[in-house]
């Protein structure tokens, strides 16, 4: 072997040599990765027509919830509200993906899928989300009047050809609530919109004896007795 290939192998080895050290004891270890909560730990207000004071006030609203899920990341009210902070900035993502973070972690949580559904009906225009997420709600918190509202509405609404399971949601409510005004309501109010006459008059009796201070309601039977 020749002098020169002698070196040029004692270089080529001092440089394989240098990569190993280098690599066992002087290469950066690589950054732990970011729990998932704390990626939702920001702030973007998207309404522009947001006067700058009351961006001010949502931006000290932010920093006090994120203080206090910082140091306490499993109080799940502070995450909930986060997502509503983020709602009425116009950052109806953000808001899914903090909602979206706790059904994921306590996934029996009724409001966080009712504020989604809601989020999908009535900001995002996704209905079959909304369904999926009202119904969610309505299993795990049954006795909240507002998802079976928010349901029916999506089917009323939202989603051309389930017109009929307004009334059918409703009903439901009315099954695990008994007689709620909120549902009653609703209700006596779509078979007078349906000319459903007999219905309408029921459930405005229904709504007047539980609700006797309610005028509107009054004249509403009224009307509907003369159109017997």
């Amino acid at each position: 072997m020749s002098k020169k290939v002698l070196i040029i192998l004692i270089i080529i080895l001092v440089i394989i040599g240098g990569f190993f050290v280098y690599k066992k004891y002087f290469k950066k270890a690589p950054e732990p990765a970011i729990p998932k909560w704390q990626k939702l730990l920001v702030f973007e207000i998207k309404d522009s027509s947001l006067a700058p004071e009351t961006a001010e006030l949502y931006k000290n609203k932010f920093n006090e919830t994120k203080e206090k899920l910082v140091n306490k990341p499993e109080d799940i009210n502070n995450w909930l509200y986060l997502g509503v902070l983020k709602k009425m900035v116009n950052d109806y993502m953000g808001a899914q993906d903090v909602w979206l973070y706790v059904t994921e972690k306590w996934p029996k949580d009724g409001t966080a899928f009712g504020n989604l559904g809601d989020l999908y009906a009535n900001f995002l225009k996704e209905p079959q989300k909304a369904e999926t997420a009202y119904k969610a709600a309505i299993l795990f918190e049954p006795k909240n009047v507002n998802h079976y509202l928010g349901l029916a509405e999506v089917y009323r609404y939202r989603m051309p050809g389930k017109e009929a399971l307004y009334e059918q949601t409703l009903l439901e409510g009315l099954k695990t609530l008994g007689d709620d005004g909120n549902l009653i309501g609703p209700l006596a109010s779509y078979y007078r919109q349906t000319n459903q006459i007999d219905k309408a008059i029921e459930y405005y009796e229904k709504l007047v004896k539980i609700a006797p201070d309610n005028q509107a309601a009054k004249d509403d039977l009224a009307e509907l007795k003369k159109q017997r």
